[in-house]
């Protein structure tokens, strides 16, 4: 079986340049913007197609470990490219997987090759195409990871926003859903803009608030609390009798922060 895999490597081998091109052509026709990476997706396929071929003649440990690293790099490498979607790798897979199983089978009838040992073969063969496909797609799970969090942590700050209506006084509009990204982002970058922008008064208008719950309120008593710390006084305003409500069935009381029905109100009182 070992010399058998050795000669099916070798063939593979020999075969590089022509089943890579035979991949380009196909793939460009499906994604013609693949077509402005050809000659570096090209030379990425006769690689793969010389890493297919080795991992057939190597033990499995060290067949886990060549692809593994190859996958790092390559995932890597491909999943910062704008034009290039997992997906769209992905659809190359069965190709490989055909065209060399084409060579297993026929090296398999002209060596009179047993049943046994073809299965074998084809689950070898199997087990390399599963782990190049998790490995190639590893990175790509991962970049995508980390461009959610950079979207979430834009639209979080985004949901922040703070107008100044004079030299001393800001308004902090509170609108939709408080959830901990957000409120991690509300205690960093309000303080930040309180000390920046030297202001003795925050409004803080809650009526754009769709819930209303511990979390929330524990959230704006932290921020309250903080404020009052770096000499910057919080007014509340938008406190509608449902927030009120909810409020006082929570057994909240906002003590000495002084709080209004409307913003018209609270920026009376600053004024």
């Amino acid at each position: 079986m070992k010399e058998l895999l050795i000669l099916l490597s070798e063939k593979v081998t020999e075969n590089a340049e022509q089943l890579a091109d035979m991949i380009t052509k196909q793939q460009n026709d499906h994604y013609p913007i693949m077509k402005g990476l050809e000659e570096e997706l090209f030379l990425a396929r006769v690689e793969l197609v010389k890493l297919y071929a080795k991992a057939l003649k190597l033990e499995e440990s060290e067949r886990i470990e060549q692809l593994r690293q190859w996958g790092q790099e390559a995932g890597t490498h491909f999943a910062k490219k704008e034009s290039i979607s997992l997906d769209m790798m992905l659809r190359e897979v069965p190709q490989y997987r055909a065209y060399i199983g084409t060579v297993l089978k026929h090296e398999g009838l002209t060596r009179n090759i047993s049943s046994e040992d073809m299965y074998e073969l084809t689950t070898v063969l199997d087990s390399i195409v599963n782990d190049v496909v998790y490995y190639f797609s590893l990175p790509f799970v991962h970049h995508e990871k980390e461009m959610l969090k950079i979207s979430q942590a834009a639209i979080a700050e985004l949901s922040v926003p703070i107008a100044s209506i004079n030299e001393t006084t800001a308004i902090l509009p509170l609108i939709g859903i408080m959830d901990f990204n957000r409120g991690a982002v509300l205690q960093e970058k309000v303080l930040h803009e309180a000390v920046r922008l030297n202001l003795e008064h925050l409004i803080i208008d809650l009526s754009g608030l769709l819930t209303t719950d511990t979390f929330v309120a524990q959230q704006l008593f932290i921020l309250f609390e903080s404020l009052s710390l770096v000499g910057t006084v919080p007014v509340v305003s938008g406190v509608t009798p449902a927030i009120a409500q909810t409020l006082v069935g929570l057994g909240i009381d906002f003590g000495s922060i002084k709080s209004f029905a409307t913003l018209k109100q609270a920026i009376h009182y600053v004024a």
